[in-house]
């Protein structure tokens, strides 16, 4: 459309800002023109004239609308600025360890880091006029001052009314109208000594945050089952054969209980392995690399199944296992079979482990270098937690072959010489063998989470200030988890690879993140984007065990 104007008198073309003047001032002089030389106000203007004026009209209109477009345009980015923010607020008033967290917001263009901080505390006045809720609020709160978690209490208190709401209404049930005698009924627990539950207070706190608490690395049903068949084994299976020992040295009396004690701690031991035959199948994943995928298959499933075979064959021959024959020989091909087994995904996990626990140390030194990074920080975490997980897994798998490889001596000794007790002995003692590599890796799994919380939350350098002087480490610690959100350390590790989990699976699966997909992958998984593939839950548990 052509915005320009033309006067009748003047056939060039002018720029739209002169023609619309020189048509406003054209306009008022031919009014005052007429009005002034006494023509009736009903006068009839010339065709030319009554061009001119609705040009002159449409230029102004233009020109409105066109400013109105602009100032709306300035209204809307500074709207939209606002919301980034109000977003940014939010995810940074999100729960868990405040070095574990960061956000990205787009601020006038440019990528903006911010660091976490801390909700600013609220008031009792949020829920003073909410009748029930705020008799709770209080009760809550002096529960706090006694027991000295106030610093717990405090996170509580940063939530908006709303989020307490929905905490309160978690710690009485779920109730829709919760009162304070529901939520003593919840909240107080103990058989014999009562005691308010921080750790759940905790919980419903951080949910109520709308973070994601669930603990991917929690023992589920099958664990403890797998736990108890493998102690209840265990113990029967050391009774039996130090009996069996003491009787082939002399001890006659001891022959009873090991004739007796065979078949039970066989029968103990065949469902230890089918515990380990099940987890096996319910662990394997198509995004495990093929050297984890052999542990699972052929050593676990395999030296399992070769292991049920074993003892399904010394339990069914009866009180005579000890001395039979054919419990011997089922005992012999169960040891080298499942000692191959063994051996072999031993030695694959341990490659494997070592591999990826050298590429890790790597990309953590790189995103260590880029102090300041909030990103690379929480890469670096990931990649720290899951290079020590690798030595773990590369030690115990070594412990693997090794009992792989006594079982086979053993079994092939059985095999040769029925009567010798060194094979039975061999077998026993690469049992116990995998039974303190596997105790060894939990307890070092367990005392590595206090360091890993420390690590996270910069402990180290917060008991080093003058003003922590004489508090002591784990104090310190227990306060800045506290202002966290957290009651335990459990319960800030699984917080932090839950966090951890979350961002690579959001950056390295959904998203385009290459360092994230470089520390999956050297982590041992593959990633499959069509199938959204390794989950959160895999990853979580690939960062921990």
């Amino acid at each position: 459309m052509d915005f320009q104007s033309r006067s009748p008198h003047q056939p060039n073309k002018t720029s739209p800002t002169s023609t619309l003047s020189s048509s406003q001032h054209e306009a008022e002089s031919i009014g005052t023109a007429e009005y002034g030389a006494g023509l009736s106000r009903r006068s009839v203007l010339s065709a030319g004239h009554i061009m001119q004026l609705q040009r002159t009209v449409g230029n102004q209109a233009v020109q409105r609308m066109l400013s109105g477009i602009a100032a709306q345009g300035r209204v809307q980015r500074a709207h939209d600025r606002t919301n980034n923010r109000a977003q940014a607020d939010r995810e940074l008033t999100a729960n868990g360890p405040a070095a574990a967290r960061s956000a990205v917001i787009q601020r006038d263009g440019e990528a903006a880091v911010v660091p976490p901080r801390a909700a600013a505390p609220r008031t009792e006045a949020d829920l003073r006029s909410k009748g029930e809720y705020y008799t709770i609020y209080k009760w809550l709160k002096s529960e706090a001052e006694k027991a000295g978690k106030t610093a717990l209490f405090g996170f509580f208190d940063s939530l908006d009314p709303g989020q307490k709401m929905t905490a309160i209404r978690l710690m009485a049930g779920n109730a829709r109208h919760p009162d304070l005698d529901k939520v003593k009924e919840n909240m107080i627990t103990g058989f014999f000594s009562k005691s308010f539950d921080w750790n759940r207070f905790s919980e419903v706190s951080r949910e109520a945050n709308q973070s994601d608490t669930v603990n991917y690395n929690a023992d589920q049903a099958r664990d403890y089952a797998s736990y108890t068949a493998i102690g209840t084994s265990s113990a029967a299976g050391g009774t039996s054969g130090s009996a069996k020992i003491s009787s082939e040295l002399g001890a006659r009396g001891a022959l009873p209980v090991a004739t007796n004690g065979a078949p039970v701690a066989a029968g103990l031991s065949g469902l230890a392995s089918l515990s380990q035959m099940y987890n096996a199948t319910q662990n394997y994943d198509s995004s495990l690399s093929a050297a984890d995928k052999a542990q699972l298959v052929v050593g676990e499933g395999g030296g399992g199944a070769a292991d049920f075979a074993r003892f399904t064959a010394a339990a069914s021959d009866g009180p005579t296992a000890v001395a039979s024959g054919a419990a011997t020989m089922a005992a012999g091909v169960g040891g080298v079979v499942g000692g191959a087994a063994y051996l072999v995904s031993g030695v694959a996990g341990y490659r494997e482990g070592r591999k990826n626990a050298e590429k890790l140390e790597g990309l953590e030194g790189s995103f260590g270098e880029r102090a300041g990074d909030a990103h690379a920080a929480q890469l670096g975490h990931a990649a720290h937690l899951g290079a020590s997980t690798q030595h773990l897994n590369k030690n115990k798998s070594a412990a693997t072959a090794a009992k792989g490889a006594m079982m086979i001596v053993g079994g092939a000794m059985m095999l040769a010489a029925a009567a010798s007790p060194i094979g039975p002995l061999l077998i026993t003692a690469a049992a116990i063998l995998g039974g303190i590599a596997a105790v060894i890796k939990f307890y070092k799994k367990s005392k590595r989470k206090e360091s890993f919380v420390d690590r996270v939350l910069g402990t180290e350098a917060e008991a080093a200030k003058p003003e922590n002087a004489g508090l002591g480490k784990e104090k310190v610690r227990q306060r800045m988890m506290e202002a966290r959100g957290f009651n335990s350390v459990d319960q800030c590790y699984s917080q932090i690879v839950t966090d951890l989990a979350g961002m690579l699976f959001d950056g390295g699966v959904k998203g385009e993140d290459e360092e994230c997909r470089q520390v999956l992958e050297a982590m041992g998984l593959k990633i499959d984007k069509k199938k959204q593939k390794p989950s959160k839950e895999l990853i979580a548990k690939k960062l921990h065990t």
